[in-house]
């Protein structure tokens, strides 16, 4: 069976991630990303913000990924536009970094996915001092549990976390968080240009896209996501 993150690999979705890219560089914008900064995506997936990072800062980017389909277009991605970003296959539970390596760490609907405890303290590690570390990632209010179980089968979450479940995981992950916010998908924004995307290449594939629509018009007043950005 075609997992969520199977079926993303496979259509080469960019963008995601809950908020859309132009979130994603909407808050690029705040963070007075240049040349000098060295920057780690984690979990980059076909590498959209890893390749804009480099392209439209000139800032020194890495970027990692676990799924080879990801790493892949990612690495297509990066040579169609010459643009110098180094790429791992490798899992943000055991980060291929020395310490104190990277000034921005970006997570992008990555830590639902992954075991929350180890991922947060491989990024803290390989942030410098007072290195800062930005995510967006899927949250909820008010789910019930049957809704919650529902949800983390269909996109194999690990995790699926309360804006208060965030926060205090990030606290004591040692983080201190200077920016929190939570938006429900019913409540967010436009975010530009319509996704388009290839029609799915098998009924299991249009079945995946289906039930994505589905489980967002249900819950989109209670499922969302929350941006953070923290410092270590």
């Amino acid at each position: 069976m075609t997992s969520y993150l199977n079926w993303l690999a496979e259509m080469g979705i960019d963008g995601a991630h809950p908020g859309g890219f132009e979130l994603t560089k909407n808050i690029l914008r705040k963070l007075h990303i240049d040349r000098s900064s060295s920057v780690l995506d984690v979990g980059c997936g076909t590498g959209q913000t890893a390749a804009y990072i480099a392209e439209q800062y000139g800032a020194d980017v890495t970027a990692i990924d676990l799924h080879p389909t990801m790493i892949a277009k990612a690495k297509q991605r990066f040579a169609a536009m010459a643009v110098p970003v180094r790429l791992h296959r490798a899992s943000v539970e055991a980060l291929p970094f020395p310490a104190e390596t990277f000034d921005l760490a970006l997570s992008e609907s990555v830590l639902a996915f992954v075991s929350l405890p180890k991922a947060l303290a491989e990024i803290r590690r390989v942030l410098k001092k007072g290195g800062t570390f930005i995510g967006i990632e899927a949250c909820h209010e008010r789910l019930t549990g049957a809704a919650q179980q529902r949800i983390t089968a269909f996109y194999g979450f690990r995790q699926l976390m309360t804006p208060a479940e965030w926060k205090g995981t990030l606290e004591q992950s040692g983080f201190r968080c200077r920016h929190f916010s939570y938006t429900a998908a019913a409540e967010a924004p436009s975010q530009g240009a319509p996704l388009i995307i290839a029609f799915p290449s098998t009924p299991e594939m249009a079945n995946m896209w289906q039930t994505h629509q589905q489980l967002t018009a249900q819950f989109g007043d209670r499922l969302g996501y929350c941006i953070f950005w923290c410092e270590t």
